[in-house]
């Protein structure tokens, strides 16, 4: 099981990866590759038990299907900018559904470790969700969000034992910034 284990992990590291080059280059075929990727993560991190994130991988695999039905009809990729207050109201939402959430959780988690651990995933899975509809709706700013939220994934994965993954979002943290100036050139 653990060779299973590691080669899935490195195929959705790579897929994951070639999403990431794909989305920076604005080509719809990224998420194919991303949904395959999220796909293999639900298993991954539900059996690394970063449960937050194998909720997520559910979730993306789903916005990955809606994204390349929705940039496959769109023709020309057209970018948008929100403004600033749009952005605010949305993270203060997030806090405060993490923060309810992590309220109602109080009774479950009994470690200090554990509610460290559940903490930065329930974040990281909250502002992920978020990024990711930035991206289907082709807002630039969403790369912003990326390299904050792929920074706090390296440590969650390393503190994991994950490391395919951490790698990953390494790659994925040195590629958004690739993605956050092919996103704001003029052309």
């Amino acid at each position: 099981m653990a060779t299973a284990h590691f080669f899935s992990e490195w195929t959705a590291a790579l897929l994951g990866a070639l999403y990431l080059w794909l989305i920076a280059k604005k080509n719809k075929w990224a998420w194919l590759a991303g949904g395959v990727s999220s796909f293999l993560y639900i298993f991954i991190f539900y059996h690394s038990k970063v449960y937050a994130q194998s909720y997520l991988s559910i979730a993306y695999v789903c916005m990955s299907a809606y994204a390349f039905w929705s940039w496959n009809r769109a023709g020309e990729v057209k970018l948008v900018q929100w403004k600033l207050s749009q952005h605010l109201q949305a993270m203060l939402l997030i806090l405060l559904a993490g923060a309810i959430i992590l309220y109602a959780q109080k009774g479950n988690l009994h470690h200090f470790a554990e509610k460290e651990t559940f903490t930065l995933d329930l974040y990281i899975a909250l502002f992920s969700f978020y990024a990711t509809i930035l991206g289907i709706l082709k807002e630039k700013t969403n790369w912003i969000y990326w390299l904050f939220i792929n920074f706090a994934c390296i440590c969650l994965f390393v503190q994991q034992g994950l490391f395919p993954t951490a790698l990953l979002y390494l790659s994925y943290f040195l590629l958004g910034i690739y993605g956050l100036i092919q996103w704001n050139k003029k052309h």
